[in-house]
């Protein structure tokens, strides 16, 4: 089972370093509710979308590391890779990139966190999640 995970990592608190940073509250449930509704898959792997930026730099293996100790934490037995995403000038952009990573990587399932009445809500419960059941045919769970 492959699934695709897009997932925000943001500040923590209000230093800079690398240590002030996690994933995001949505991402987070994300990822729990995809761990434990998949996890007896025995080929379960979860590629994540990160949107990077030049101006703060994270390591990049640092949301799979989170993903990975959130897996430990559940018991559950997942590859998990990252596809970073860099240099987008808009939100379509965005979209089309994980329309692309669906298509190529052969995703069965979507999963994605939001917060409600949020850019995020706005964002993904409406044109992201109905493009992608549109054009790839892809189920699209929703984890508020």
């Amino acid at each position: 089972m492959r699934l695709l995970i897009p997932f925000d990592i943001v500040p923590v608190e209000t230093q800079v370093p690398q240590s002030a940073f996690g994933v995001a509250p949505a991402s987070e449930r994300a990822v729990r509710y995809a761990l434990e509704i998949y996890c007896d898959h025995d080929d379960l792997e979860i590629i994540a979308v990160q949107l990077t930026t030049d101006t703060i730099d994270l390591e990049e293996n640092m949301g799979v590391a989170e993903m990975r100790k959130i897996a430990d934490e559940l018991g559950a037995n997942a590859e998990i890779s990252m596809h970073s995403v860099q240099d987008l000038d808009s939100m379509a952009d965005l979209r089309q990139e994980i329309l692309d990573v669906v298509a190529e990587e052969d995703i069965e399932t979507v999963v994605m966190g939001y917060e409600e009445d949020s850019f995020a809500d706005a964002m993904f419960a409406g044109s992201t999640p109905e493009q992608i059941l549109e054009e790839q045919k892809t189920p699209v769970v929703l984890v508020p």
